[in-house]
């Protein structure tokens, strides 16, 4: 792992604000991994707050639902973050009917654990932490799990999102984290956070003291600041020293890995029976007059905010990035929608790796570096040759993209842009 440069300070003390009031929202059926979502709706069909607009397809796969009232403008291809363009939904607002109430439950204890899960399943909801591997998967292990592990890690150096839920969402988190464990039966319970978040720890293991949850096995593992602490099997490793093996799964070492955002959006589908509709976002950067952390609407645009004053530039951004500087894609416009997986944007007066691309200097500091002890390199010079049928034998599927080999890289080689080209041709070829 390493250290990078932290800018959490502007963030991180920042309380959440909201802005819910989009006009239009565009719905990209593929906001997690898997098989994108199957439409049950069309064009011209007025649809009600939280109606499932296209439903989960396969094994891997999420719901996704209407997060507000309005009409069904399109089905058609629009701007994506990650894919730069995908099928999506366009919805129109209607801004005459009221937001709908999700009254919270006092008590589930008379669901089952089928009934649970059915609720997540129909919630649609994903991993928050980034990945956006659908959660009702996770919450069927086909073997036992030892520890589960709830990642409030988010070591991106910008974001701030999942710290101020754990500061201003506690309890909410605690009861989704309390579901988890039922559901998959969970002999022990750790709580995962860095040492840059002191609010968040003192509030965690007051709630452990004062025995405020049900949970009777769970502990907090306080973790030094480290790049990429977040991702699920160096924490594991960090937590547990248990060590997931090459193209296995943490439940393979009786682990299973949960982010706090997850388990917020669990509770609110299990006690208050919400989609997942919106989230938490870090809006961030020297570019921005004011950063936020932002409760908005799932398929509210960037120049909608930006139309509401909700982003103002000091001057015209170099760079936006979605996601964090680390595993952020750079995007080319504000006409891109927020997504289950965004955690944040970025908005810089600088390019953060203005220089060229040179030949490799053989200098090994990209396999130093790599938390997956991977050759990246290997990737880059069979993505180059177009060897793509090889990929899999230097075991790409096990890199997270996390950008350690891009930020150590002295030639500028741009190693993760390389891997995704690699990994996207594997799945456009089936």
């Amino acid at each position: 792992m390493i250290h990078v440069t932290e800018h959490k300070q502007t963030t991180h003390n920042l309380k959440s604000e909201s802005f819910l009031s989009a006009k239009k929202l565009y719905l990209p059926l593929s906001q997690h991994i898997g098989k994108p979502s199957e439409v049950i709706v069309s064009k011209g069909d007025s649809v009600e707050e939280s109606q499932l607009l296209a439903k989960s397809c396969s094994f891997i796969s999420s719901n996704l639902s209407a997060p507000a009232s309005g009409k069904i403008l399109a089905i058609d291809d629009y701007f994506h973050p990650i894919y730069k363009r995908s099928q999506a939904i366009t919805l129109e607002v209607d801004s005459s009917v009221k937001p709908k109430k999700y009254p919270a439950l006092s008590d589930i204890s008379a669901l089952s654990k089928e009934d649970i899960l059915e609720k997540v399943k129909q919630a649609g909801i994903v991993g928050l932490g980034g990945a956006a591997f659908p959660t009702p998967v996770k919450l069927v292990p086909p073997r036992e799990i030892e520890v589960l592990i709830i990642n409030g890690c988010e070591c991106e150096p910008y974001l701030a999102c999942d710290y101020r839920l754990m500061v201003e969402k506690l309890d909410e988190i605690f009861k989704g984290i309390e579901i988890v464990s039922r559901l998959i039966s969970a002999k022990r319970v750790i709580f995962a956070v860095e040492e840059n978040k002191p609010e968040a720890i003192k509030r965690i293991n007051l709630y452990i003291s004062l025995k405020k949850t049900e949970l009777k096995n769970i502990s907090i593992a306080v973790l030094k600041s480290a790049y990429p602490q977040g991702g699920e099997k160096q924490l594991i490793y960090s937590v547990t020293k248990r060590k997931v093996p090459p193209t296995k799964l943490p439940l393979d070492v009786g682990c299973v890995v949960h982010n706090v955002g997850t388990c917020y959006a669990i509770y609110e589908a299990v006690y208050c029976s919400k989609p997942l509709i919106e989230r938490l976002v870090t809006f961030c950067g020297d570019a921005l007059v004011r950063p936020r952390n932002l409760w908005v609407k799932i398929g509210t645009t960037l120049s909608e905010l930006r139309e509401n004053k909700l982003i103002e530039f000091k001057s015209d951004p170099v760079k936006i990035i979605c996601g964090g500087p680390m595993m952020g894609v750079a995007l080319d416009s504000l006409d891109y929608p927020i997504i289950k997986a965004t955690g944040g944007f970025l908005f810089l007066t600088e390019n953060t790796h203005p220089e060229p691309e040179t030949a490799c200097l053989r200098c090994g500091r990209c396999v130093d570096v790599c938390p997956m002890n991977l050759l990246p390199l290997e990737y880059v010079r069979k993505v180059k040759n177009n060897q793509f049928d090889l990929l899999d034998q230097s075991n790409i599927v096990d890199c997270m993209e996390c950008g350690s080999c891009s930020y150590v890289c002295p030639a500028r080689i741009p190693i993760v842009h390389y891997l995704r080209v690699g990994k996207r041709y594997k799945i456009d070829k089936g």
